[in-house]
């Protein structure tokens, strides 16, 4: 059973293993990995959170811990957040711990709240290495927009503003939720808040973690992953939509959960759970692992390829997201297409050499969360925006915001 009250300290826990003639000894040497689950769980998801933690304490009781730690900082649709510790209860038994509980006066999308939990997962442990996980609802690039601060409601007859933290009213907005969605226990759901992916990586300190895991839909883009190119070794993510349940933690986090973790191992893991699933239904995924310190090499030929290059028609690109996202593309197929446009630009031998060291994995199934086809030859297993110069639109001027548009494109007046 998941502890859902505060119950004490790390030396509570340890006196509880040492009264108890079959619990193991404490570990008392230095904690070698700690994975962070940062869970914005505030939402429909939540159940699913639940989930998530059981499932993780039923691969943990298997395992040996010793200088190992997980966290998982929630927030839930009630309450304030609250940052959870695994902890081994008897030699067969795990639980999660809560070790702080946070005012919910900060968004646990904004930035600030990301930084502060980060900073304390770090002073409580002071490990060797770290992972992040990052769990909630996604949209990749799509901004949000969210001020974090004062917000104005455009209710009929509103005739005043109100100062409401970090929120914004759901009815008024586009569905975007780029990372996160944080929604208010006061407000009956109404009001919810995001992080952009700017935001996201000026939250998280360079040089870190050495994975990110966006257990999110869509988080798999390569401007997502160039954003966050100073901030972990290798990326995780989905180019496409998962289903609500996510990642099988019980089947991943043994090769997560490890002083050298087996990325490879989990990603298959985690496809092979869908590709296989008993319910056809569920028989869908998308997946890949990206070596990130291979990834200015695909700058590098990015740049190149799309000078003086011809944007290609949507009609024939691999499409991923839903007519309200992006639109987001295959970001091989996309490249590939540019560069055949340019006859300057290298070739696509030396493309498909410098994506074959920057993709370590890479899986999909035949068709995509919402049943569209998936072309093998032309899934790259990160997904990219079609950008044209002619698009004014505000999600397109954000887009001149991102470094990988800074990085590849050839700049024109704002």
């Amino acid at each position: 059973e998941i502890a859902q009250c505060l119950v004490g300290s790390e030396m509570c826990i340890r006196d509880r293993c040492d009264s108890n003639n079959d619990g193991p000894k404490p570990y008392d040497g230095p904690t070698k990995r700690v994975v962070l689950l940062y869970a914005v769980a505030s939402n429909n998801l939540y159940s699913n959170l639940r989930s998530d933690k059981a499932e993780i304490i039923k691969a943990a009781n298997n395992m040996n811990l010793d200088g190992l730690s997980m966290l998982v900082y929630q927030v839930a649709p009630t309450g304030n957040p609250q940052l959870f510790e695994l902890k081994r209860i008897k030699s067969d038994s795990c639980e999660f711990v809560p070790i702080k509980e946070y005012s919910r006066e900060l968004y646990s999308t904004d930035p600030k709240r990301i930084s502060e939990v980060i900073a304390d997962v770090k002073n409580i442990c002071n490990a060797e290495k770290y992972g992040l996980i990052l769990w909630s609802h996604g949209t990749g690039i799509d901004p949000s927009f969210s001020t974090h601060g004062v917000v104005e409601k455009n209710l009929t007859n509103a005739t005043e503003s109100e100062e409401f933290g970090n929120s914004v009213l759901i009815s008024n907005l586009p569905l975007l939720y780029s990372f996160g969605s944080d929604n208010d226990p006061e407000k009956d759901g109404r009001y919810y808040d995001e992080t952009d992916i700017d935001e996201l990586a000026e939250a998280i300190p360079d040089n870190m973690f050495d994975f990110i895991w966006f257990d999110a839909c869509y988080m798999s883009g390569i401007e997502t992953i160039y954003q966050l190119r100073n901030k972990c070794d290798y990326f995780v993510g989905y180019p496409t939509e998962v289903y609500t349940p996510g990642m099988p933690y019980d089947l991943t986090i043994p090769y997560i959960l490890k002083d050298n973790p087996d990325l490879k191992g989990a990603a298959e893991a985690f496809f092979n759970y869908y590709a296989n699933h008993a319910s056809s239904t569920y028989r869908v995924a998308t997946v890949v692992v990206a070596d990130v310190n291979k990834i200015e090499n695909v700058a590098d030929y990015c740049k190149s390829a799309y000078s003086f290059a011809i944007t290609p028609d949507a009609n024939g690109l691999q499409k991923y997201s839903r007519s309200y996202l992006g639109p987001f593309y295959d970001f091989g197929q996309y490249t590939r297409l540019m560069a055949q446009s340019n006859p300057d630009a290298p070739s696509e031998e030396e493309f498909e050499a410098v994506m074959d060291n920057f993709v370590v994995y890479k899986a999909a199934t035949d068709k995509d969360f919402n049943f569209n086809p998936i072309s093998p030859e032309n899934y790259s297993g990160i997904s990219c925006y079609r950008f044209y110069e002619a698009d004014s639109s505000d999600k397109a001027l954000f887009y001149h915001t991102l470094d990988w548009y800074k990085r590849v494109y050839p700049q024109i007046e704002e």
